[in-house]
This record gives structure tokens, C-alpha cells and sequence, in this order.
């Protein structure tokens, strides 16, 4: 079975011409014979959430190379507390969101998230959205460091065949999506990074994401995928 990752992250216009970070962050390695993904959004209200949103991404990666076969809901357990310890007493200065994926060299998919973004999967060639629908006010994020386990999304699949993936994406991106094309965006990205290189595709996507099509778009923008290719 092979897998194939991408993954890329641009600035938005308004943080640029504001001469301010790109608050996002993305991650895509090996990982124990297979594949790991994360994205994450800090928020823009804090002052340190672009060096959260870093951190959240590498210790994700970092619990799941600890914890290896271990369920989706242990890992953001040590996540957390481990990204809790990184950024000390004042944590909600770095407060952020976090979506992150590993598929093992056997085809199985583990993920969760906190906060806004998008995690879309396709198993047995059926695909479906995993995030829930957003409830309460839009400005109000679940964050990595206050988000009870309750409203962590987390989830274990089988990916058997090819085509079969993950696609995480910060809101930068998912606010702007049609809904009822979800599906073809999702295989869009899946053909294009079988076709390409990691180099090519991260190229690519960031091209893209710079180029982004909405009117008056000003967020950063992140993704990542990881894809069974047979």
C-alpha cells in the first residue's frame, strides 16, 4: 500500500498588509512507517497565536510518534496537556485551533479536532464530512487549550482503496467552499497529488491558495491530505 501527502499554508492579504504573521501552521512527515497531517489556525485576537498554532502542529506529530497505536481521544489528551506546558500560565495568549491525521502503513486512519476548519474523509470510496455543523455565534472558537473532550471531533477509519483519504482544512478555506462540492474538491486535491512531487504539489497549492478566488478574502489558508494511492 502506498501513501501520498501534501500540505501547504499561505498568508493572508489582511495579515500582509497589516505586516503581521501568518497565524496558521501545517505539518505533513512519516511517521512510523506512515503518514501524519496537521493544520492549525491561531486566533487572530491573540497576540502569540501564530507561534501556538506552530506548536500545536509539532506536537501533534510528537504525540503521535510517542503514543503510536493509541486511540484518537488518548492522543489529544497528551496533546493537549503537552501543548499546555509549552506555552505556560499565559496559554490563552497562544490559544489556536488543531486538526491533525495519521494513516498507518496498514491503511488505518486516526484524526481528531478542535475548533473551526474542516476534516473531510473518503473510506471505501464513500465520502462524507467529519467535522459538525458550527453552533452558537460564528466568532466563538473552541480552542486547543480550553475545549472541554466533549467537543473534540475524533475518529478512526479504514481506508481500503484507492482514492481513499483525509483533507484537513483551517477556515481560511472551508468558509469559502460550496458545500455540495465538497466531494469534487476533495478528489481535485487527491488527483493532483498522486500526479506531482511533495515539492510540485506544495508549490502548487500554494499558488493556489495566493490566488484564491473569493472577493475580498483576507484570511490565511492551510491544508493538508494524506491519500491511499493503491
Amino acid at each position: 500500500m502506498r501513501l501520498v501527502a501534501s500540505g501547504a499554508s499561505v498568508i493572508g492579504p489582511a495579515h500582509l498588509q497589516d505586516n503581521l504573521p501568518n497565524q496558521d501552521a501545517f505539518n505533513v512527515c512519516g511517521v512510523h512507517g506512515g503518514v501524519f497531517a496537521a493544520v492549525a489556525d491561531g486566533l487572530g485576537s491573540r497576540a502569540l497565536s501564530h507561534i501556538g498554532s506552530c506548536k500545536a502542529v509539532k506536537l501533534a506529530r510528537d504525540a503521535v510518534k510517542q503514543l503510536q497505536t493509541a486511540a484518537p481521544e488518548k492522543l489529544m489528551t497528551c496533546l493537549k496537556a503537552q501543548w499546555l506546558v509549552a506555552c505556560g500560565s499565559d496559554f490563552r495568549d497562544f490559544d489556536t485551533t488543531c486538526l491533525w491525521a495519521h494513516v498507518s502503513d496498514s491503511g488505518v486512519l486516526r484524526l481528531a479536532q478542535v475548533g473551526d476548519g474542516l476534516v473531510m474523509v473518503k473510506s471505501a470510496g464513500i465520502f462524507r464530512v467529519l467535522t459538525p455543523t458550527r453552533d452558537g455565534f460564528a466568532n466563538q472558537t473552541d480552542t486547543l487549550g480550553c475545549a472541554k473532550p466533549e467537543r473534540w471531533t475524533c475518529s478512526q477509519i479504514q481506508l481500503s482503496q484507492p482514492g481513499d483519504g483525509v483533507l484537513l482544512l483551517t477556515d481560511g478555506i472551508s468558509d469559502d467552499l460550496i458545500p455540495e462540492q465538497l466531494g469534487q474538491f476533495f478528489d481535485a486535491i487527491y488527483h493532483r497529488t498522486s500526479r506531482l512531487s511533495k515539492r510540485a504539489m506544495r508549490r502548487w497549492l500554494e499558488q493556489e491558495l495566493a490566488q484564491w478566488s473569493t472577493p475580498l478574502h483576507g484570511d490565511d489558508k492551510s491544508l493538508a491530505g494524506i491519500f491511499r494511492l493503491d
